[in-house]
């Protein structure tokens, strides 16, 4: 584009680089440790093999900030059948913020109760696949107490580590998936 047809257009577009070198860039360390440990990889590979029990859905990714933050990624599976809706189990991997600035690894599970006053086959069908926070009125948040599988501190050295131990304990799950 010519200059003399768009006097501006210079002046804006140095204008806009200039505010873009200013503005600083958003740093997400907590899902930048579920990227290093390959979480999302973990649990697409168990929502893809064949369970004999369950019907797993997912995987998706999750995030909150309160109490403390955290982002988590998680697939939701359920019991084979027609019937067992009123149920699902929430597996996965979550990063959060302890109360030292420490990122803290967690892998468990969560049992989320079905919450809609009636059941719409059709309707369910077609959105379980893609999300559960319709039916089951949750925000992914991550595990406490005994639902809690696997804990550990993030320590970058520790990563791969960290990443065989989670495997381990998907491949325990996948043997007798609660």
């Amino acid at each position: 584009m010519s200059s003399a047809r768009f006097p501006n257009l210079d002046t804006h577009a140095r204008r806009h680089a200039r505010r873009d070198r200013r503005r600083p860039g958003f740093v997400d360390d907590l899902g930048k440790m579920l990227d290093e440990i390959n979480a999302w990889g973990l649990l697409a590979a168990q929502q893809e093999a064949q369970h004999r029990d369950i019907s797993a859905f997912g995987p998706d990714v999750f995030r909150g900030f309160l109490p403390r933050a955290w982002v988590g990624v998680a697939l939701w599976y359920k019991r084979k059948g027609y019937y067992f809706y009123d149920q699902i189990q929430l597996l996965g991997i979550w990063a959060l913020r302890s109360d030292t600035e420490a990122i803290d690894i967690v892998c468990g599970l969560r049992a989320l109760r079905y919450s809609l006053p009636f059941f719409s086959a059709e309707s369910y069908y077609h959105r379980i696949r893609r999300e559960f926070r319709t039916c089951y009125k949750d925000n992914g948040q991550p595990p406490t107490g005994a639902g809690r599988r696997y804990a550990v501190v993030w320590e970058p050295g520790k990563r791969l580590a960290i990443r065989r131990e989670l495997e381990e304990m998907l491949a325990q799950w996948a043997a007798r998936p609660d």
